[in-house]
């Protein structure tokens, strides 16, 4: 697990900083060209947040410091002014073909915020769970995303009923990926499990993960999902990792005093 330190940069880190930066500009590049074209404005959303999604949850683990994700955050930031400052409205015009019908831009901001709070959250009450980290974020990218995708492709070919305009196929796409999520993240990352004794969790994990986003409504997902996916992870493959409950009695006491 990434050291929740600033320290020196590495060879490795410094390649894989350069990587994710560029990765990242070249998904936004090719999300404003769809957006310019007649794909469907889901679309481009969706490539930029299974691809980001991924890019986040397979790399930043393996960084050695907390210096590395902040490279690689600095790098696509300097990538993002020095597109502001070629076309004013690009970065507007993105953010407008990532927003759902009938939702604002703020809301998509707002959403990608709240999904990266989600992560942090994850992220601090699991620093010797790498594999967690990554199930949380793998299962928003890989689950959450083919719920739409597969959804609008397909939704409605195997059962014509819908619940609250997302289908059967849709949610059988989340659960299967979410599986995915989970085995892959537990092969790589895991140094004391194995993926194919621990399936029967998995199996539940995801389907709990389905049934949490089928009910969710907007972007309540991005907030949902990670965090219950970390805790369902924990309670059915690793309940003898310890928690930091100070942190989550800090939270409480904050959320209370609000």
């Amino acid at each position: 697990m990434v050291g929740l330190f600033f320290g020196e940069l590495t060879t490795l880190d410094l390649e894989m900083a350069a990587f994710t930066g560029a990765a990242a500009c070249v998904t936004l590049v090719v999300a404003y060209w769809m957006s310019k074209k007649s794909y469907h404005k889901w679309v481009a959303r969706k490539l930029v947040h299974t691809v980001m999604g991924s890019i986040i949850g397979l790399t930043i683990v393996t960084y050695s410091s907390l210096s590395g994700p902040a490279l690689a955050a600095s790098l696509f930031l300097v990538a993002l002014v020095c597109a502001w400052g070629l076309n004013r409205g690009s970065i507007t015009e993105l953010l407008a073909a990532g927003t759902r019908d009938g939702e604002s831009r703020a809301g998509t901001f707002f959403a990608g915020f709240v999904g990266l709070a989600s992560f942090a959250v994850v992220f601090l009450l699991f620093p010797s769970r790498p594999e967690i980290f990554v199930s949380a974020i793998l299962a928003v990218s890989w689950g959450d995303a083919s719920g739409e995708v597969f959804g609008r492709t397909y939704g409605g070919k195997l059962v014509g009923r819908r619940y609250r305009g997302k289908s059967v196929e849709g949610s059988i796409a989340v659960f299967f990926f979410t599986a995915v999520s989970l085995f892959t993240a537990i092969a790589i990352y895991s140094q004391d499990t194995c993926p194919f004794c621990v399936i029967p969790q998995i199996l539940v994990v995801s389907l709990a993960v389905s049934l949490l986003e089928a009910i969710s409504n907007g972007w309540t997902d991005n907030l949902i999902i990670p965090l219950a996916t970390a805790f369902l992870a924990w309670a059915l493959m690793f309940p003898s990792t310890p928690l930091p409950f100070a942190l989550i009695a800090l939270a409480f006491a904050f959320i209370s005093s609000r």
